[in-house]
């Protein structure tokens, strides 16, 4: 049995069949980027000034709370965090880093806070 500490629990893997392990793995670390995005949502304006040195009004607080949901009800693609699934497959104890993920989330909102302007060519 694998132990795999996350945000602010401890989660279980079985040693298995490799496509279950994935898949739990997958489970595990959803929910830890959730566990990060409820964080921030509980105090986005704090967070964006440390992050981003900005302050934003409610309706682009609305749309950037959006963002973070539809990341944070989407499952975690294993091939951005191949190293991460990789140490808990050799490890049977892991701690997940938390660096990977933020930066994931701080891509979303940067998307959102700086977009990118198109120049037409003549």
């Amino acid at each position: 049995m694998k132990s795999v500490r996350i945000a602010s629990t401890v989660k279980h893997i079985e040693e298995g069949d490799e496509r279950v392990t994935l898949f739990r793995i997958q489970e595990i670390l959803s929910e830890h980027r959730t566990m990060l995005i409820t964080g921030i949502l509980t105090d986005m304006p704090t967070y964006l000034q440390f992050k981003f040195y900005t302050k934003v009004d409610k309706e682009m607080q609305e749309l950037l709370r959006d963002k973070l949901m539809e990341l944070s009800n989407s499952k975690v693609n294993l091939d951005k965090y191949l190293d991460i699934v990789h140490e808990i497959e050799k490890n049977s104890n892991y701690r997940v880093p938390s660096q990977e993920f933020f930066r994931e989330i701080d891509g979303v909102l940067d998307a959102v806070l700086n977009p990118t302007q198109l120049m037409l060519v003549k």
